[in-house]
């Protein structure tokens, strides 16, 4: 079984409060306005921030790629371009062979900017290029690395011109290309890109981690994440305790922080009582998965209520299980019976789905203490039900109510198109959870959870639980292609439904589930060798471990 320890990180920093650091997402926008404020506690001008940053990237790239000494560095006419500009300085001070291709400029550089092409064309000994002048000589020096430094995080709409069309040539070459701050053309707070887009191997950002380095399309165009705080860790620090983050960002390197042991003496009956209510003719399948890792994050009892013909199949593969027919009087009994609720796996939209989803919904709205998660048929008849018109006594917020959709689903609930959440799936996310009510989570690359109540400090099982999960957005980021297959939506409900049923806050419960579901995708793909091929069920084995992780950090429980 293969240790958390040994998954590659998705975001590298430098040790210190680098740990804590990376878990904090910042607006691009914030972070802009406030470097000016940065620079002036620090003593500093904003042309040393940008050799601060320079001097990281380059420390960073040589790390990654030592044998490279032919580097071709891309310069925009912004900042970005003063941080190649400095870069392209500093490696030929250490004996690089560097080229700079420079976008034809309209106006004059930044000041920083402008002091970074000064001491480069000083220094002497760097080929500076034009677009409209680059061609074929330029092209008969060769490099073996691409420095992306054309646009930085102020970029609104796809680049046009010489920008796009550098992008588009850059993303042909074979050699590695990589970004500083962030791949030019993508958008620094969504994520999106919608034109051209430097398809980067290795991405440095620096000061903060920005949304759009994490989700949306991110991942097709970032590469591996290096974060550096340009020693700038103690003010951002205290911007952190200041609660001025945007979004806290998770990943399997912070379970050890969020996730506690149980109480030696806890027994069935405190690890709750989860009813499980789907599995419809042919997606019986569903149902049974959602129970196994239910059972697999520690849930102390599962009733499964399904079809009468799928109850053999589900004891003979899982045991611990109960099962029982879903019927009118059973679904009652259970309701009551139960600590928490999951509904959707395999429910179906037919007649009987929407008669059991109705009585839940009555249920959990007598029982506001009672904690629901609602995923696959349960969000698709609250969508049908929208689509009909008039009332639609599904869409009724819950407070206690976790909503897992994926972006079809999602749009589908908000009435838009898919490419409008995908757009800005921060503000979908608050969307959803401010319509329905609870936690919204919606999935994708870099899943995005809001919370429309916020987090109750008294339901944090730990100091450190409290403060990663104080905002209202989280970003888990965790998880991986081969996840993108049926059934692991599924297992991810399972999970949920499990910690919810250990008595975890609806906020809690969606945050470290998702967090756990996607390290197990992560694990299981890292096993196999590979992320094509994954299947759901390979995600089971792996969940214990993510719910035990190792005790050595864990001091701060309360």
């Amino acid at each position: 079984m293969l240790p958390l320890s040994k998954l590659p990180a998705r975001c590298v920093a430098p040790g210190g409060c680098g740990k804590l650091l990376q878990t904090c997402v910042w607006r691009a926008a914030w972070l802009r306005e406030t470097e000016v404020e940065a620079a002036r506690e620090h003593k500093v001008s904003l042309y040393t921030l940008m050799n601060w940053a320079a001097h990281a990237a380059f420390k960073a790239i040589r790390s990654e790629y030592p044998p490279l000494q032919r580097w071709l560095v891309l310069c925009g006419g912004g900042n970005n371009g003063g941080d190649g500009y400095e870069i392209a300085r500093i490696a030929a001070e250490a004996g690089l062979r560097v080229t700079v291709l420079s976008i034809k400029r309209t106006k004059p550089l930044p000041p920083e900017a402008t002091n970074a092409h000064t001491a480069l064309v000083n220094r002497g000994g760097v080929a500076i290029h034009e677009v409209e002048n680059w061609g074929d000589a330029a092209m008969s020096e060769g490099f073996d690395l691409v420095v992306d430094a054309l646009l930085g995080t102020g970029i609104g709409g796809a680049p046009r011109g010489d920008y796009a069309r550098c992008i588009n040539w850059a993303n042909t070459l074979t050699v590695p290309r990589v970004a500083l701050d962030i791949p030019s053309g993508l958008n620094a707070e969504t994520g999106t890109a919608e034109g051209a887009c430097i398809r980067a191997e290795l991405t440095v950002t620096f000061i903060g981690v920005k949304p759009g380095l994490l989700t949306g399309r991110a991942r097709d165009y970032v590469g591996r994440l290096h974060y550096s705080y340009l020693l700038m860790g103690d003010w951002l620090l205290e911007r952190e305790r200041q609660e001025q983050i945007f979004c806290r960002r998770l990943s399997s390197l912070h379970l050890d922080w969020i996730v506690h042991p149980r109480s030696p003496c806890a027994h069935k009956g405190m690890n709750g009582k989860l009813i499980l209510i789907g599995g419809d003719i042919g997606f019986g399948g569903a149902v049974i998965m959602a129970a196994e890792a239910a059972l697999c994050t520690g849930a102390g009892l599962v009733r499964v209520l399904s079809r009468a013909q799928h109850a053999m199949t589900l004891l003979s593969r899982c045991p611990e299980v109960m099962v029982e027919e879903l019927t009118e009087a059973n679904l009652q009994k259970g309701l009551e019976w139960s600590t928490c609720v999951a509904v959707g796996p395999g429910l179906g939209q037919g007649e009987w789905g929407c008669e059991a989803l109705a009585k839940v919904l009555a249920h959990c709205q007598q029982h506001p203490e009672k904690p629901s998660v609602w995923d696959a048929d349960a969000l698709n008849i609250m969508a049908a039900q929208l689509q009909k018109g008039g009332a639609n006594p599904f869409a009724t917020p819950l407070t206690n109510r976790i909503i897992t959709p994926h972006p079809g689903e999602a749009a589908r609930l908000l009435q838009c198109t898919v490419d409008e959440v995908e757009k800005d799936r921060f503000q979908a996310a608050k969307r959803l959870a401010e319509t329905y009510g609870g936690v919204a989570l919606l999935k994708g690359p870099g899943t995005v959870l809001y919370t429309a109540e916020g987090m109750d400090p008294a339901t944090a099982p730990s100091i450190t639980a409290r403060s990663l999960l104080s905002t209202r957005y989280v970003l888990v980021d965790a998880g991986n292609s081969g996840m993108a297959t049926g059934g692991v939506g599924d297992v991810l409900t399972g999970v949920i439904a499990g910690l919810l049923a250990q008595k975890f806050s609806e906020w809690y419960a969606a945050c470290v589930g998702c967090l756990v579901h996607g390290t197990a995708g992560d694990l299981a793909a890292e096993v196999q060798g590979g992320e094509r091929g994954l299947r759901a069920t390979s995600l089971l084995k792996h969940i214990p471990i993510c719910v035990n992780p190792p005790q050595k950090h864990q001091s701060d429980t309360d």
